[in-house]
């Protein structure tokens, strides 16, 4: 617990230090850099009792020092094939390139905390308006998984979303399709954020607003029609997920309420920002997610391709409020999120522990 609070203190304090007075763009640029630099130590030197797969990817790693390389070339021709794989097999071959040069986890573990962090706070940099609260929103909702669990997806989501977004922003096909295919070797989930291409910059008309609407009901109407068969192509559980009251089903209310709100905000934030229709097409997708997790839970995977955008939006709809009342809003939503980092933090122990 005190390792999370006291890197959300570090992350106000240096933003008091280096953004509230005569900022700059290299202040930024430095704060980005500083904050990323704590979040890749915690994440690069946890224990193996920290994450509910980091022991798991331990013993990943150390199979794969006796994993040939013809078995690796092999597995990767069967996944492109169509074929039955364990797991994914790009990264393994990427682990067994790393193993040229390392054979530590520790290092492994290090160097994926760089690859993802150094991707977020480079996002972070170029498109958020408040960088502090981008990451305070990351450090209370997001870490739990991308800083601790799931390895595979996290490196898929560092190149389809703080890459892809860029790419699908300014229309680069060949490069969002080269960093689609590289994350699908990751992670086959993915896949979801390819949608985002070919609407992240429609214009928000009324008959596109419907379309999506009617899209969105449809994805609760149909049900299990609809949600079976990508279950299984992901290889998600095909069985529906019941909750159990926890922190799951609170996440996505949470982010439905931001999304709602945003959508209410919309003739404020639109003022601000010129990737207006970026943004929005990212929330419209959060939305579809987050309501196709309320049908089965095991797409909160899908959900958190999309839901990241939330800390860019969030500052967006903090800089939308009147001055006179900003300071108020900022504090009270600082609050929450300490209360709910408080409730639903997980344990921490660095590996010397």
């Amino acid at each position: 617990m005190k390792v999370y609070l006291v890197n959300v203190a570090l992350i106000m304090l240096w933003s008091f230090v280096l953004l509230k007075y005569k900022p700059s763009e290299k202040k930024k640029k430095i704060y980005c850099t500083v904050v990323a630099l704590q979040w890749i130590l915690i994440s690069g030197l946890r224990s193996l009792s920290t994450g509910a797969d980091t022991e798991n990817y331990y013993r990943y790693f150390e199979n794969g020092k006796v994993t040939s390389w013809n078995t690796l070339w092999s597995n990767l021709f069967t996944y492109l094939s169509g074929g039955e794989v364990e797991k994914e097999p790009g990264y393994f071959i990427l682990q067994k390139v790393f193993q040229i040069f390392s054979d530590s986890y520790q290092v492994w573990l290090i160097f994926i905390a760089v690859v993802f962090t150094g991707l977020m706070a480079r996002w972070i940099y170029k498109y958020s308006s408040m960088p502090e609260l981008s990451f305070v929103v990351y450090s209370v909702l997001f870490y739990s998984f991308y800083a601790f669990t799931g390895i595979r997806q996290t490196l898929a989501t560092a190149l389809i979303v703080f890459l892809g977004y860029e790419f699908a922003k300014e229309r680069k096909p060949l490069a969002f399709a080269i960093v689609a295919f590289a994350a699908f070797l990751l992670h086959k989930s993915s896949l979801v954020i390819i949608p985002y291409y070919f609407i992240a910059n429609l214009t928000l008309t009324p008959v596109y607003i419907g379309i999506l609407s009617v899209i969105a009901i449809a994805v609760v109407l149909l049900g299990s029609q609809l949600y079976t068969p990508i279950a299984l192509f992901m290889g998600f559980s095909e069985e529906a997920v019941t909750y159990d009251g926890g922190g799951a089903e609170t996440f996505v209310f949470l982010m439905l309420i931001v999304c709602i709100a945003s959508f209410v905000m919309y003739p404020w934030i639109s003022k601000r920002r010129e990737d207006t229709t970026n943004i929005y097409a990212l929330i419209y997708l959060t939305v579809v997610a987050s309501l196709m997790v309320l049908q089965n839970q095991g797409f909160m995977r899908i959900q958190q391709y999309y839901s990241l955008i939330i800390m860019i939006v969030i500052p967006e709809m903090v800089l939308s409020i009147k001055k006179e009342y900003r300071t108020f809003v900022y504090a009270a939503g600082a609050l929450v999120m300490v209360a709910f980092l408080t409730k639903a933090t997980t344990s921490y122990h660095f590996f010397w522990q």
